[in-house]
């Protein structure tokens, strides 16, 4: 076997490499760390692929996701937001925003932004579904006699007392755009641009993995939202869309929390 060879044979099962890494790094982890080696080894294994098949621009997407709120959370870890504080955060949040737009059309995951892309038909669709399905999560957390609330909207709440209004506000509407970037789009058209079922599966457990359910009950809040938005990305292949109708309840539960308090 030549050196071309070879390398053609690497780049075949590169997979399989990435794999191995994985596990060797894994159990690294665990006797250092004491990291859960299963779930160690599943997330090296997902950034090593995404590496070695070209695919990494997903993990600058998902980062610029997280920014904003790990900003604000550092920023109320100091029990005072500051006014500097304040405008610290709005500028790398908008800068966040601008950067993931950036990025999203560099490698022509989303079309120019548009207002022929907003439909407000199937807009009003998505989120009257949206709502439907968090009528059923509550009516098993009712005869279930389980909270009607998850460790994820708990965990918000309890940011919401120690952050300004404007920065709460600002970050629960982006996350609508952020979110869809990475989570729909990136999902979609990057990660698994060829495997329709694979995409639609991993976007959907993905974003419910990502919001902390830790019961029956948030599974069902976070993963029935999931498959609305996913069922509507997988019809339209519309990101404006899937934006507008996220947009839309992320207004009214931020407008709901505001009315009840």
């Amino acid at each position: 076997m030549n050196h071309s060879e070879k390398l053609q044979f690497l780049a075949k099962y590169r997979w399989l490499v990435v794999f191995f890494l994985a596990l060797i790094c894994a159990g690294i982890s665990v006797s250092i760390f004491q990291l859960p080696f299963l779930l160690t080894t599943i997330i090296l294994s997902a950034v090593g692929l995404l590496f070695a098949y070209h695919k990494s621009i997903w993990l600058a997407l998902f980062f610029l996701s997280n920014l904003p709120t790990f900003v604000s959370s550092l920023f109320a870890d100091g029990q005072h937001f500051s006014s500097l504080d304040i405008v610290i955060f709005f500028v790398i949040f908008f800068f966040t925003l601008l950067l993931s737009y950036l990025i999203a059309r560099k490698y022509d995951l989303i079309p120019k932004l548009h207002w022929k892309y907003f439909s407000l038909p199937k807009m009003v669709v998505g989120f009257l579904l949206i709502f439907l399905v968090s009528l059923l999560t509550g009516f098993f957390a009712q005869i279930t006699k389980q909270s009607p609330t998850t460790a994820n909207q708990a965990a918000l709440d309890e940011l919401q007392k120690m952050i300004p209004l404007a920065v709460f506000s600002a970050q629960t509407l982006g996350a609508a755009f952020l979110e869809e970037l990475v989570y729909r789009v990136g999902i979609f058209e990057l990660v698994f641009k060829k495997q329709k079922l694979l995409a639609f599966l991993c976007a959907l457990l993905l974003f419910a993995f990502m919001h902390g359910p830790s019961d029956l009950y948030s599974w069902l809040t976070y993963g029935l939202m999931s498959l609305v938005l996913t069922g509507m990305y997988a019809k339209y292949r519309n990101f404006y869309l899937n934006f507008g109708i996220h947009f839309l309840w992320n207004f009214f539960g931020l407008a709901l929390t505001f009315l009840i308090k």
